[in-house]
């Protein structure tokens, strides 16, 4: 997409950063004490709020470097998680075993990756992908990942009735929320900079 930039932000991340994940809930309370509630967004979506806080000019001007290229909220990029940065349980090395993705009908050869919650995975780390039918690890040559939209494609579909589970890192397509960073020279060697406000979008 236009609006995506297939590059990833990679800043020396503190801690204290702030994972939020959001839904977008209208809820409506009758007067008969029943709510109506309805969902805007068909899926969770994170904010990530970093503190960057007094750091090295080098890394202040990186930042902004990276913030400009963007154009600011314009353009979408790549952002690992820190809290869910792959599909294993205690967010490390990925698993073949890692997820259940469907169960094979003899003609379908493309699934979508995700995470055990169902979030979809939009920018896996191709390398990284392990997939396995019924538990059998497939070897890699047979299954191609696309790196814009975290599907993959088997050569040959599962038969009937078997399971294809896998694993793999990935990356959230996010974009800045701040509209303009300011910087406040503290010294000759270091300056402090607004918190990133980075937001999830569908990319």
């Amino acid at each position: 997409m236009a609006d995506f930039h297939d590059v990833a932000f990679l800043p020396r991340l503190p801690f204290g950063i702030n994972v939020a994940s959001r839904r977008h809930i209208d809820v409506v309370a009758l007067s008969s004490g029943h709510e109506i509630r309805n969902s805007r967004t068909a899926e969770t979506m994170r904010q990530y709020t970093i503190p960057v806080g007094t750091r090295p000019m080098a890394e202040i001007r990186a930042i902004l470097t990276f913030f400009e290229a963007r154009g600011g909220p314009l353009h979408a990029f790549r952002f690992r998680d820190p809290v869910e940065p792959s599909t294993g349980p205690d967010g490390g090395v990925p698993d073949a075993s890692d997820v259940h993705l469907g169960t094979g009908d003899g003609a379908l050869t493309q699934f979508q990756l995700t995470t055990a919650s169902g979030r979809v995975i939009r920018k896996p780390e191709p390398s990284s992908v392990v997939m396995a039918l019924d538990g059998s690890v497939i070897d890699p040559g047979s299954v191609s990942v696309d790196a814009a939209t975290g599907i993959v494609t088997l050569s040959a579909a599962p038969a009937p009735g078997v399971a294809l589970t896998g694993g793999c890192l990935f990356d959230v397509p996010v974009r800045f929320e701040n509209q303009s960073l300011q910087i406040t020279r503290a010294d000759p060697d270091a300056g402090a900079l607004d918190d990133l406000v980075l937001t999830e979008v569908i990319a």
